[in-house]
């Protein structure tokens, strides 16, 4: 058995025992309980949801949000910062030395701090605005 669900789509194939199955050879086809009041609905919904999808103007962001993203792009820049001289070493051909594998540690160990803290002050930010919004409610 067949399971019946609704299909509409373009083409002049044959379509099932519905409604809709006359207008076939128009090129639409429908599944079973299709009406005619369900293809106005649908038009509707996309006629509206087209017109909700024109393009607007992206504002700049302002300067709290770029003052939020500060840390993030430290972050970033770091971690650029880190790969160039970790590719610099390995592209090099020779091994590292240890003062240079002592450095790359520090460096490592500096850039994973900086995660940790820029992670806690984020959890931190989100517990407070989450507490705020229960307060307001």
């Amino acid at each position: 058995m067949v399971a019946a669900s609704p299909v509409l789509g373009l083409g002049g194939g044959v379509a099932g025992p519905g409604p809709v199955s006359a207008m076939s050879g128009a090129g639409l086809q429908a599944g079973y309980g299709l009406s005619f009041t369900d293809l106005g609905r649908f038009e509707h919904a996309l006629s509206a949801s087209q017109s909700r999808l024109e393009g607007q103007p992206v504002r700049a962001p302002n300067e709290a949000l770029q003052a939020m993203a500060r840390p993030l792009e430290y972050v970033n820049n770091e971690a650029a910062s880190l790969s160039e001289f970790a590719t610099r070493a390995v592209s090099a051909g020779s091994a590292m030395t240890p003062g240079e594998m002592v450095m790359l540690s520090v460096r490592c160990q500096e850039f994973m701090f900086h995660c940790q803290l820029t992670s806690n002050v984020a959890n931190r930010a989100s517990d407070g605005l989450q507490q705020l919004f229960r307060q307001q409610s």
